[in-house]
């Protein structure tokens, strides 16, 4: 509670002596893009905020959304992410992604396999700190980071990858919590 306030007080000191503006939250990195949940959009920068704004003017048809991907190399190019219930799944699906071009004012959509979709991992990156959910996430990839389940990582970004790595390593994840298959749970 005293960093968040002592965060705060940061951005607004910054915001009196007109400094550039800052970002604390980071996000998921990942390569050259950088993924943030919905619930967290208002800790980017007010760059970051502006292009959201445009980009949602161009989404006429409010397709839903619950994680936007910001291009770090070009500021023009984001893409709104719609995943399965980001609370609910462990590791939710990519549905539906939607890119957007700022510069060409641009929309476009696209329906992900829903027999091998592209899954998400690290959730609570993605979400501020004080999320109700963000130590239930964050004790979730501890596990499974302990049990070796992020060793090959960069193969395992798809539904039925994902799967097979948790069944070789014999892990099961239930309700957000992960245990070798056979092992009791020591969650009280």
């Amino acid at each position: 509670m005293q960093i968040a306030f002592a965060q705060i007080t940061f951005i607004i000191d910054h915001m009196e002596k007109k400094s550039p503006p800052i970002s604390i939250f980071r996000g998921k990195i990942v390569g050259g893009a950088i993924y943030v949940h919905k619930s967290a959009l208002h800790l980017l920068s007010i760059e970051h905020t502006q292009a959201i704004n445009k980009a949602t003017n161009l989404n006429w048809e409010n397709y839903a959304w619950n994680v936007l991907k910001l291009n770090k190399q070009d500021k023009n190019k984001l893409s709104f992410l719609d995943y399965q219930d980001f609370d609910e799944y462990e590791f939710p699906c990519l549905n539906n992604s939607y890119q957007i071009d700022l510069k060409n004012c641009m929309f476009s959509g696209r329906k992900h396999s829903s027999s091998n979709p592209p899954v998400l991992h690290r959730k609570e990156l993605l979400i501020n700190r004080n999320h109700p959910s963000f130590r239930k996430f964050s004790n979730l990839t501890k596990t499974l980071e302990e049990l070796g389940a992020f060793k090959n990582i960069v193969k395992l970004g798809t539904k039925l990858r994902w799967k097979d790595e948790l069944d070789r390593l014999n892990i099961v994840v239930t309700d957000h919590v992960a245990t070798r298959a056979g092992q009791k749970n020591n969650v009280s």
